[in-house]
């Protein structure tokens, strides 16, 4: 019996070692993320063909690093309290980015903020009574501003979240309960 069991240990043993045995071979499910990364050399038999659609080019990789990388996602996690430009950037390495505000009288589509002068919705209970709790919860306004990324005859589309604040002093009556 103790024979069997040492047997049957060196045999996993190998067999282990033969399934971990290294080839050149990369594995075909891997697709590198830098285009040039790709192997072109057809002679090389360590090369496996990879769909080329698959890989993602250097211009579209260009309009993902202007969209991560430019700065216009600077204001999207907090309250705007200001007039002014957010100062989006229109172009990034090559990439020219356009903006369209759907509430431009709030955003403009150059990216200048012009608080408004009445909340967005009050905050009261469904009785109409206002409630400590819910006090500036509903005030600001939500302003979606559509991005397009052009580079090189590509096109990348985004959206970005803005939250204004309205002007100090509004009056919040249209919500009645």
């Amino acid at each position: 019996m103790r024979k069997l069991i040492t047997f049957m240990f060196i045999m996993l043993v190998l067999f282990s070692l033969i399934a971990c045995k290294s080839d050149k071979t990369p594995d075909p499910s891997i697709i590198p993320t830098d285009p040039t990364q790709v192997p072109t050399d057809s002679t090389d038999p360590t090369v496996v063909p990879t769909d080329p659609t698959l890989v993602p080019d250097s211009a579209f990789l260009r309009l993902i690093q202007a969209e991560d990388l430019s700065g216009m996602k600077s204001h999207m996690n907090s309250v705007i309290r200001f007039d002014g430009s957010l100062n989006l950037p229109t172009e990034y390495q090559g990439v020219v980015i356009t903006y369209v505000s759907r509430v431009p009288d709030i955003i403009s589509h150059d990216g200048i903020v012009t608080r408004p002068n009445e909340c967005w919705i009050e905050s009261r209970d469904q009785q109409g009574l206002s409630r400590a709790e819910f006090e500036g919860l509903n005030d600001n306004w939500p302003i979606v501003v559509d991005v397009i990324l052009e580079y090189q005859g590509q096109r990348r589309t985004a959206k970005l979240l803005f939250v204004v604040a309205p002007r100090d002093g509004y009056t919040c009556n249209k919500y009645l309960g």
